[in-house]
C-alpha cells in the first residue's frame, strides 16, 4: 500500500556500454531542483542504486536495461522546502524526458518512448486508487489506535472502511492488468500497488498470463521467484538467527525449539505493520502459556525510533534488531521483499505457515484457528 520513498542503500554504479536498445535514457529538467543535489536512481528488487547531479536545473541517467523493465524510486536531492522530489516509477529501455512546472514530479509532463506513455496512461486510471491507498494508510493508523484502547465498535468500522477501499483498489488494479498482459506497467502494478491484495494463487495466475514485454520483465522474475519460494517455505527447516534485543542481549531462534514461534518482522516506520500488532497482542495472550511466542525482528536502522516504537504499541513479547534495515541477517535470510511478513515454526523447528494479516483483513483469524489447530 506504501506510496512513500524508502529508504535509499548505497551506491552501485552501473556500466554505460550496452546497445540503445538495452539501455535507458533519461533526462529532466525542474525549476525547483538545485544544483550540485545529487539524484538518485535505485531499484528495490536488484537493490542496486545509480547516481547523478544536478546541472543548470537539470540531471540525466543513462543506464543498461538488459535484463528487461523494473520498479525504480527516484530521489532527487533533499531539499526540506520542496516537496515532491520523489517517485515510484516504471522504466525500461527506451527514452523519458521530465519537464518539471514548479510542482515536483507529481505535476510534471512525461514523454518519450511507448512504455512512457503506457505508464502514464496507467497511473491516470489508477489516480483514484492512490487516493484511496492513502485513505487505508491513514485508517489503518486510527484502526490501530481503536484497537489499542479496546473500542470494538469503532474497530470494526474502521476495518470496513479499510477492506472496501481495498476491494476498489484490488478491482481497479485488476482490471487494468486483464487489459493489458503484454504491459510493462502491469509488472508494475502487481510489484508496487498490489503485492498485499492478492492470493498467491493469483499473483502466479497472472505471472502465467503475461506476454510481450510483460512476460520479460525484471520484476516478472522477481515475483516468480518470491511467490514461488513463498510456497516451498512450507515443512522446510526454518533459518536460525542472532540478534541483540533492547539491551543488547543476543537471542536466537533456537532459543525457542520446543515451541511455536511466530518470527515477526516489521518497524517503526511500517503503518501497516502497526495496524497488526493488536490483533498480535491479542493472540499472544490467548496462546502464550500453551507452548507460544512471538518474536519480533525490526527492520529499523535507528535504534531510538526502534525502542520509542517498542514502547508506545507496548509489544511484552521479544523484540530483536541488528538495526541494518533491510540489510538484516535475518531478513536475508527468509528473503522477506515487505513487510510486514511473519513465518509461524513448529517445535521441531519447520515453518508450517507464512504470511498471515488478520489485523487489517476484518474477519479473519488465521493465525488464531492455525494455532487452535496446532495446540490442540
Amino acid at each position: 500500500m506504501k506510496r512513500s520513498i524508502l529508504s535509499l542503500l548505497g551506491l552501485s554504479i552501473f556500466a554505460l556500454s550496452v546497445s540503445a536498445q538495452d539501455k535507458l535514457e533519461l533526462t529532466a529538467k525542474m525549476p525547483e531542483l538545485i544544483n550540485d543535489d545529487v539524484v538518485y536512481l535505485w531499484n528495490p528488487i536488484d537493490k542496486t542504486t545509480d547516481s547523478t547531479y544536478v546541472k543548470n536545473n537539470s540531471f540525466s541517467f543513462t543506464n543498461p536495461m538488459k535484463g528487461g523493465g523494473s520498479t525504480f524510486i527516484l530521489q532527487a536531492g533533499k531539499n526540506p522546502e520542496k516537496t515532491g522530489l520523489g517517485m515510484v516509477v516504471y522504466l525500461e529501455g527506451g527514452k523519458m524526458n521530465i519537464v518539471g512546472n514548479g510542482t515536483g514530479f507529481k505535476g510534471a509532463t512525461f514523454s518519450g518512448d511507448a512504455f512512457v506513455a503506457d505508464w502514464i496512461a496507467m497511473e491516470k486510471a489508477m489516480a483514484e486508487s492512490y487516493a484511496n491507498l492513502d485513505k487505508i494508510d491513514a485508517l489503518s493508523i486510527e484502526l490501530a489506535e481503536a484497537k489499542k484502547i479496546g473500542d470494538e465498535s469503532a474497530a470494526n468500522s474502521i476495518a470496513a472502511q479499510i477492506t472496501m477501499l481495498t476491494q476498489k483498489v484490488t478491482a481497479s488494479g485488476k482490471k487494468w492488468i486483464d487489459n493489458h498482459l503484454n504491459s510493462g506497467s502491469s509488472t508494475y502494478l502487481l510489484n508496487a500497488v498490489l503485492p498485499n491484495m492478492l492470493s498467491r494463487e493469483e499473483t502466479l495466475a497472472y505471472l502465467n498470463k503475461f506476454t510481450g514485454r510483460a512476460k520479460n520483465q525484471i520484476t516478472t522474475a522477481m515475483l516468480s521467484g518470491l511467490t514461488g519460494s513463498r510456497a516451498q517455505w512450507i515443512d522446510k527447516q526454518a533459518p536460525d538467527f542472532s540478534q541483540p534485543d533492547a539491551k543488547g542481549k543476543v537471542s536466537s531462534l533456537a532459543d525457542f525449539k520446543g515451541k511455536y514461534v511466530l518470527v515477526d518482522f516489521w518497524a517503526s516506520w511500517c503503518t501497516p505493520c502497526k495496524a497488526e500488532i493488536a490483533e498480535l497482542k491479542s493472540v499472544y495472550e490467548k496462546f502464550k502459556d500453551k507452548n507460544f511466542t512471538i518474536v519480533s525482528i525490526s527492520l529499523d536502522k535507528d535504534k531510538e525510533k526502534w525502542l520509542q516504537s517498542i514502547t508506545e504499541e507496548q509489544m511484552p513479547w521479544l523484540q530483536l534488531s541488528d538495526l541494518k534495515a533491510e540489510q538484516n541477517s535475518a531478513v536475508l535470510a527468509y528473503k522477506v521483499q515487505g513487510i510486514p511478513a511473519n513465518f509461524l515454526i513448529d517445535p521441531t523447528g519447520k515453518i508450517v505457515g507464512v504470511g498471515f494479516r488478520d489485523g487489517t483483513n476484518p474477519g479473519s483469524k488465521a493465525l488464531e484457528n492455525t494455532l487452535i489447530r496446532l495446540l490442540k
